[in-house]
């Protein structure tokens, strides 16, 4: 709990045990004036309290003066405390004129004010029927379909206008770079794809070659390597 007090030279509290909470009253020219004085702190609010509360019942005043100079101690009680009394006077439209008070004082008063008035975080929502999930869900489907259809109509329709593009410029595809592409990607393969059937073809042989030796069946490795080969890795491969 942020607590403000004045201590003496030998650092002690000062007074902390005779220094009741006080409030003196003051009216003039439709002005109430309220000089606070003595510790404001959570064990001594209560002999203020009632005290208080009377002071925020009384009506008729244009303005509040409120003095908290004479505060030796205070902590957010005493700070709640007297941001109730201006809170009551504000409701009714009263001006509100703050006196004394320290740089301290002045962040623990506005601290504790923005506390109070903040609004309550609302509970954990009720979760809906069966019915309303369903059909949240089916109009989230029906949304990321449409979405979906939006991005994939974006590409057809930029790859069909840069065609248009492409093409009203009088410069179409050059045949060299398809050619090209055609070499490297084909023909330049050649050696890797040779290299990689050869290595996996062998290790096919060797695996078959032991496990067909159990049933007297060696002689089919050539046929098994070239059917996988062919028909299968090759496809994958290339």
């Amino acid at each position: 709990m942020l607590t403000i007090g004045k201590r003496d030279a030998s650092g002690t509290t000062a007074g902390e045990a005779d220094h009741e909470p006080r409030v003196a009253i003051g009216e003039e020219d439709g002005v109430l004036g309220c000089a606070f004085s003595g510790i404001w702190t959570t064990r001594t609010v209560a002999l203020i309290d009632a005290d208080m509360r009377k002071i925020e019942k009384r009506s008729g005043f244009k303005t509040l003066a409120l003095d908290v100079s004479k505060i030796e101690k205070m902590d957010t009680a005493g700070a709640w405390l007297i941001d109730r009394l201006v809170s009551a006077f504000e409701k009714k439209g009263v001006e509100i004129q703050m006196q004394g008070q320290s740089e301290i004082a002045s962040i623990l008063l506005e601290a504790v004010g923005e506390a109070v008035r903040r609004e309550p975080e609302s509970g954990p929502a009720r979760p809906p029927n069966i019915v309303i999930r369903a059909l949240e869900a089916v109009g989230r489907r029906v949304y990321e379909m449409r979405d979906d259809f939006l991005a994939s109509m974006n590409i057809l329709g930029a790859t069909i206008r840069g065609a248009q593009m492409k093409l009203g410029r009088g410069h179409a595809v050059n045949p060299a770079a398809i050619f090209n592409q055609i070499d490297r990607m084909g023909v330049g393969a050649i050696p890797v794809v040779v290299l990689m059937s050869a290595i996996v073809g062998a290790i096919v042989a060797q695996q078959g070659a032991y496990q067909l030796s159990y049933f007297g069946a060696d002689i089919f490795v050539v046929d098994l390597v070239g059917v996988l080969i062919l028909r299968e890795l090759g496809v994958l491969m290339t």
